[in-house]
């Protein structure tokens, strides 16, 4: 199975780029059960490491890493520069504009956790997810609520005129078609 590994500024606009790199590496393997959770876990991972780099003003270069523990189990590295540990928040205020992305990662992995690197105070923040080989059933895409909610979302950005939202929509809908309503039927 394909590993990847992608080193980029800590800036924001990468973590789109950090999460599609692990989308496409989920997809290739054939597992894409875990696209949907490895998505946000990394979204979440990154989005920690390049705001840690701001406010810690670290401009030294993020790392992601992407590697298969075991044929079913992917496991996901976050490292960077900056000083300081996060803190898992057990709760989180519903007006809190932060503070949910390890939360999310302690609820949604299998196993995660966040090592301190060196004298230099940087950081790795890693999750495994993943389990047995996936269940392959074909559902018809006919009354398929997530079919309805994903086209709801694209049209909703195609009327807003975003260009960046209708890209990503359409994708997740060809996407969610693809591994959903298509795959299926041509690996039972």
């Amino acid at each position: 199975m394909p590993d990847c590994s992608l080193v980029f500024p800590p800036h924001p606009a990468w973590v789109r780029t950090a999460r599609e790199a692990v989308r496409t590496l989920v997809m290739a393997a054939r597992r894409s059960d875990l696209a949907e959770t490895a998505m946000a876990l990394t979204s979440e991972a990154v989005t920690n490491a390049v705001n840690a780099c701001r406010i810690g003003n670290c401009t030294a270069p993020v790392t992601l890493s992407v590697e298969w523990a075991t044929p079913h189990h992917i496991k996901v590295l976050v490292h960077d520069d900056a000083p300081g540990l996060p803190a898992l928040r057990q709760t989180v205020a519903p007006h809190d504009e932060s503070g949910r992305g390890l939360l999310l990662i302690d609820r949604r992995a299998q196993a995660w956790g966040v090592c301190p690197d060196g004298p230099g105070g940087g950081k790795s923040t890693w999750f495994v997810l993943g389990g047995g080989p996936p269940r392959r059933t074909s559902r018809s895409p006919i009354d398929c609520p997530d079919c309805t909610g994903l086209e709801a979302a694209r049209r909703k950005a195609v009327a807003g005129g975003d260009r960046t939202e209708i890209e990503d929509t359409t994708v997740a809908v060809r996407s969610h078609f693809r591994d959903e309503h298509l795959l299926p039927r041509w690996t039972q």
